[in-house]
């Protein structure tokens, strides 16, 4: 049995961080940040993105529970005047929880979320190095509406 609930301050507090350092981490790895400046750069994100927490108005975190087990969590953003969709900001199966389907499991349940909302349309990024997630989220119907690419000329 799976189900999507709301998540608790302690996980917030437990998962954030950690979410943190791993963002800047890709975002050094995609060549938008350099590594002396990529924790502060995501810090102020955060900062602006989640300025209550938990309580930030528009922003929605769930867990994702199995079997009475969180396997995960997906962050998500209701549309807003400057972007009229709604947005995963991040959405992550633990490692011991990973290829058992839960990454589809918690999209699936976050689309079911937003449509109870009326929300009609749900978009996200993807690091160009993450293939796994790229085919996940193609498998789900997501279609390419930009696409940046990089060349390292060191």
């Amino acid at each position: 049995m799976f189900e999507l609930r709301p998540m608790t301050p302690a996980e917030y507090d437990a998962r954030i961080p950690v979410l943190k350092r791993e963002y800047a981490a890709d975002e050094v790895r995609a060549g938008r940040s350099t590594p002396e400046t990529a924790q502060e750069r995501t810090d102020q994100l955060f900062a602006r993105l989640l300025p209550d927490g938990l309580a930030t108005a528009g922003q929605l975190l769930f867990s994702g529970v199995a079997d009475g087990v969180v396997i995960g969590f997906i962050w998500l953003a209701l549309p807003t005047p400057e972007r009229p969709q709604a947005w995963v900001f991040d959405i992550e199966v633990d490692p011991e929880h990973r290829r058992n389907g839960y990454g589809r499991a918690l999209m699936l349940a976050a689309e079911d979320q937003l449509r109870s909302r009326g929300v009609e349309r749900l978009g996200l990024n993807v690091f160009g190095h993450n293939p796994n997630a790229r085919n996940l989220y193609e498998s789900l119907g997501f279609e390419v509406t930009s696409l940046q690419m990089s060349k390292e000329l060191g």
